[in-house]
């Protein structure tokens, strides 16, 4: 027996060397360039990945050039037309009125008339008022077309609600301006207006906020700048929206969105959604959110998953620049920094700006006060564009063409994907067509490598726009694919726009696995709240942290085909997942390779499609040894780190032979071996091997005559 057991060893090593997988490796192009992957079943979570468009307020800019016809048609259609920007949702700010004996604030653009004056003590209606917006509203919905969204949104009461008398604010900014008895009035104000722009006007208002950038202390009475209301987190902001809802309610206006609640800072957002009672939370639909400050994107994308929320990033801007020498492009490459960060981070279904025009030109002023002149467009400044009103004309910036990379190629309606890095990425289902877009702040150009092998089909070229300091929204060319990837060379300081027709498929997660077992290294430390269980625990919160040469592993229980596998890198820690790899196992002896991660993913679920469905009762993830040299990780050694990790497929419909104890298909030595080592009780698992297919008699026993009759199979074969 001991000869008969070397022999069948030294025959069994001979075959695992035989069948050893060796990794394909990537061509020097590919290790040079950024690889983003692409899949269809990785879209964003919110609003399940359905976008819903771009937009800006119409506040202050529509109220300063609203008077001329001339310029309200030439902004409608420079920015909403389809020759344009195109953008779909207007931001339309129902002005509270300041007190008409003050006369503090002091810029051209940003004293917004209310819709009521007091007569007598009581308020009545005046709707000739807000003109000026309300003409480049129109204008601006036309040129949209069927894609328009209104929004209209709140800065301040009307001054006589406030316990100021002013409608910029608190005299402490810290504190509410909303007198407390006048929520309901408030409230009636907003829901009057909407429901007149709407019935009246035919104005179509898809979502109304009470509030802006609430809980700062911004806002002060007698200010120069624009008006504004404090509001305190939790019941100051609950009773308002709770308010608004029931004033909607009286007027028929229930299918009218409430959204809230609009704070300046992504970690205050948070903050205030959670601070809202439950009534104000099941009242609004969406969670509106500034990014001026605050850094907590994907969380706040939690927070509104975990209480049933859309989400839009509905206000941002600034005097930001990026880049290396980048002249004019340098604030358009900073806007570029800034859309992709906020819509892939936190999963926004809609990105607006503040305002695309911050500046005017106009030597006569405004209402008494003047503009404040042309800006040098190779700074960083706000807005896209400078009204010129002596000229009639508005000048555009190379910020405005940037951002139309974005805003005129991914549309309403398509599936927004998840990227990493400096790409954002939309699949159009309808038109079989996928939009890239990445920018490029180097000095120098950037090799990318956009890998769609996730896709059914793709098409052989992409059509590629380009805005650079040379160039405005420029066709460059087709770029051609190499198969299913898109390799390519963004020029220096550019955002480039890549469109593929002809791709089509997506990846079925109809059939989920749920592991029987799964084990692990050792997590750092061996920490228990690391280990690795919570892989598989369904939270991408928690992880597995590896170090290394870690791996995890999962027993499908059975054979499976599998047709997808799931995972999340652990989140501020996605880098170290580049390079890392899934294998497969029918008897957890012998491994095959059936994936590896490319490049850093973006922290959420990722999809992979196997379409070759390999066959594996086992799974395991691991990650090579050393020193990553991926240009990626910059950690000293490769650490296993991983949230989350999923399966999908289905049994594999297999007639097993007799004597097939390890579950490839056949009998060979590798079963022999198994038997010999069962025998002599070396191996005791009897649910990883099915010793039972082994009983080659039929008496229901194993025995030396069933390792002879086995042997015999294999000589035989």
């Amino acid at each position: 027996m001991k000869h008969l057991k070397k022999l069948l060893a030294a025959m069994l090593a001979c075959c695992i060397t035989g069948a050893a997988v060796s990794a394909v490796p990537l061509t020097t192009a590919d290790a040079a360039a950024t690889v983003v992957m692409l899949s269809p079943a990785d879209t964003y979570a919110i609003n399940n990945g359905v976008f819903e468009g771009w937009g800006t307020s119409l506040c202050w800019w529509a109220n300063r050039l609203g008077y001329s016809d001339s310029l309200a048609q030439q902004a409608a259609d420079t920015f909403f037309g389809e020759n344009g920007l195109h953008l779909n949702i207007a931001r339309f700010n129902i002005g509270g009125g300041d007190n008409p004996t003050h006369h503090h604030i002091t810029r051209t653009d940003s004293n917004m008339p209310g819709y009521t004056k007091l007569e007598n003590g009581q308020p009545v209606y005046d709707w000739t008022a807000d003109y000026n917006q309300r003409n480049v509203l129109r204008r601006c919905i036309a040129a949209a077309g069927d894609d328009a969204i209104v929004e209209m949104f709140s800065n301040s009461p009307p001054y006589y609600m406030c316990q100021s008398g002013c409608s910029t604010g608190n005299t402490n900014p810290g504190k509410n301006n909303l007198k407390d008895d006048s929520y309901t009035a408030f409230a009636e104000y907003l829901a009057e207006v909407c429901k007149h722009y709407q019935e009246e006007w035919g104005i179509k208002v898809q979502s109304v906020e009470a509030m802006n950038e609430p809980y700062t202390n911004f806002w002060g009475a007698n200010s120069a700048k624009q008006e504004g209301c404090h509001f305190d987190l939790g019941d100051s902001e609950s009773k308002i929206i709770v308010e608004l809802q029931k004033a909607m309610a009286k007027r028929g206006m229930e299918d009218v969105i409430l959204c809230g609640t609009d704070e300046t800072s992504i970690d205050t957002q948070i903050d205030a959604v959670n601070a809202l009672s439950a009534e104000a939370k099941n009242a609004i639909s969406r969670i509106d959110t500034h990014t001026y400050g605050g850094s907590k994107r994907t969380q706040l994308k939690d927070v509104a998953l975990a209480n049933g929320k859309n989400l839009w990033m509905s206000e941002v801007d600034g005097k930001g620049e990026a880049g290396q020498n980048a002249g004019a492009m340098a604030p358009g490459l900073w806007l570029s920094e800034r859309i992709t960060t906020d819509c892939n981070a936190m999963n926004a279904v809609a990105w607006i700006l503040w305002q695309v025009i911050d500046s005017h030109v106009c030597a006569a002023g405004y209402n008494g006060n003047k503009d404040g002149g042309m800006l040098n467009m190779n700074a960083g400044f706000w807005g896209l564009a400078v009204a010129d009103h002596d000229k009639d004309t508005i000048y555009l910036s190379k910020k405005y063409y940037s951002f139309g990379q974005y805003t005129r190629y991914i549309r309403p309606g398509m599936i927004m994907l998840n990227a990493s890095g400096n790409t954002m990425a939309a699949f159009d289902k309808k038109n079989d067509q996928l939009v890239i877009v990445s920018y490029n702040t180097s000095g120098g150009e950037r090799e990318m490598s956009y890998d769609l092998s996730q896709f059914d089909t793709v098409g052989s070229a992409a059509k590629t726009i380009r805005t650079s300091n040379t160039e405005d929204w420029k066709d460059v060319g087709d770029s051609a694919l190499s198969g299913s990837k898109l390799n390519v060379s963004l020029a220096p300081n550019s955002v480039t726009t890549f469109i593929v027709d002809g791709v089509t498929g997506g990846i079925d997660l109809s059939n989920k696995i749920t592991p029987v077992s799964y084990e692990g290294s050792n997590p750092w430390n061996n920490t228990a709240s690391a280990g690795c269980d919570k892989c598989f625990d369904g939270k991408t919160s928690t992880y597995f942290d590896g170090v290394g040469d870690g791996w995890v592993s999962a027993d499908l229980g059975q054979v499976y085909e599998l047709s997808a596998i799931g995972y999340c890198p652990r989140q501020s820690y996605e880098a170290r997942m580049a390079d890392g790899y899934f294998e497969v196992s029918e008897n957890g002896t012998d491994w095959t390779k059936v994936y590896t991660v490319q490049g850093a993913p973006s922290y959420g679920m990722h999809y992979a499609k196997l379409s070759d469905h390999p066959a594996a009762r086992y799974v395991r993830y691991k990650v090579p040894s050393g020193k990553p040299d991926n240009g990626i990780n910059k950690d000293d050694v490769y650490c296993c780190n991983i949230a989350e990790i999923e399966f999908y497929g289905t049994v594999q419909p297999v007639t097993k032979p007799l004597g097939d104890i390890d579950f490839n298909g056949s009998v060979d030595m590798r079963d022999a071996l198994l038997l010999v080592k069962y025998l002599t009780t070396e191996i005791t698992d009897t649910e990883k091997y099915d010793f039972e297919n082994a009983d080659m008699n039929g008496d229901e026993a194993l025995s030396g005559v069933d390792l002879a009759l086995l042997l015999q199979t294999v000589l035989a074969g």
